[in-house]
């Protein structure tokens, strides 16, 4: 909920006994209830700017993978070095492309995974994307990432969730359930969840988490690189798998467009984690045009069931039929029914 829903929500809960009163004692009520609802939104609005990181900070925020080697790390220069260098988005990127794409590739192994060969990376990630009928922006997203992540010199895997048509979309079981197949079959310490519709626009914005969870889309350009507001963690997150477990992951019962992202927030919030955002410069995500999705109407409704049972809602009720598995030469494919 955002603070003007909040508080229009505080004036009709004030506002609806003063018909049965006399208006006049109702006044100094609304009136100081009104005044310290907006000062807190007020509060969070301005204090919200002043959160993000800067650049420098970056190399001390960053949690290397746990591991034994001590020698030949690699360099990882983005994550030191601030650059203006930039990687070019190909908008249309075809089947064929695509595919001779696949075999430009180097070092990229069957489904969509890649380590450095020269040095020891101290970054690994396994990059969540939910997915169903999006085609034309997975090919986008899979043409420039396969260029993008090798530059940072991180270990990485791409997976791919795709939701069978039966249901409307549900965004965070799909994380949920590439979150229990990874582990499952190749685990990692550090997840992306990742919207195939955003592309990062800074080298600067290494693929790695912190040691609290990241908003790494905090600077889209469809919202003029700004934040919308303090309470959202949608797009591209970044979450140590201990954390991610420590919330329960996402909620389950989000199907349609909305909700389930303010609704990890929330999580995030009273697990006592913070949410860690960089500067815009280093934030900033160009967004794939595509149809604008019908918001859910009762999304509110499910946020405020949820947050009242998130703590057996979520990683620990999860259901869901594996339809099948497949390892592609570009993304590992997760086929399931939820």
């Amino acid at each position: 909920m955002t603070p003007s829903s909040k508080v229009l929500k505080t004036i009709k809960w004030i506002y609806s006994p003063c018909h049965r009163k006399k208006k006049i004692l109702c006044v100094p009520a609304l009136f100081f209830i009104l005044t310290v609802t907006m000062f807190i939104s007020l509060k969070i609005d301005l204090i919200c700017p002043f959160s993000f990181l800067l650049f420098p900070e970056m190399s001390s925020s960053l949690v290397p993978r746990k591991s034994k080697h001590f020698d030949n790390i690699c360099l990882h220069p983005y994550e030191k070095q601030l650059s203006n260098e930039r990687i070019e988005v190909n908008l249309n990127v075809n089947d064929l492309e695509l595919t001779a794409f696949t075999g430009q590739a180097e070092n990229v192994a069957i489904g969509g995974a890649w380590s450095p060969t020269e040095c020891w990376p101290k970054y690994h990630v396994n990059i969540i994307i939910p997915y169903r009928q999006r085609q034309e922006q997975l090919r986008v997203f899979l043409h420039y990432f396969h260029r993008y992540l090798p530059l940072q010199q991180i270990a990485y895997r791409i997976i791919v969730v795709e939701q069978s048509a039966e249901k409307e979309f549900n965004r965070g079981k799909l994380f949920n359930v590439g979150f229990v197949e990874s582990e499952k079959r190749f685990p990692s310490d550090c997840y992306i969840f990742h919207d195939v519709d955003l592309i990062p626009q800074s080298l600067n914005n290494m693929y790695a988490c912190t040691g609290m969870p990241r908003h790494l889309s905090s600077a889209v350009d469809t919202f003029n690189y700004q934040l919308p507001y303090c309470g959202i963690l949608g797009g591209v997150v970044a979450m140590r798998s201990q954390h991610f477990r420590e919330v329960n992951g996402y909620s389950n019962m989000f199907y349609g467009w909305g909700g389930e992202d303010d609704n990890l927030y929330f999580r995030v919030s009273q697990a006592g984690l913070n949410v860690i955002r960089f500067e815009p410069d280093v934030a900033k995500y160009k967004m794939l045009r595509h149809i604008k999705e019908v918001p859910n109407p009762a999304r509110f409704q499910i946020m405020e069931m949820d947050q009242g049972i998130y703590s057996a809602e979520g990683l620990n009720n999860l259901n869901y039929t594996l339809l099948s598995y497949e390892l592609k030469p570009l993304y590992t494919r997760i086929f399931v029914h939820v």
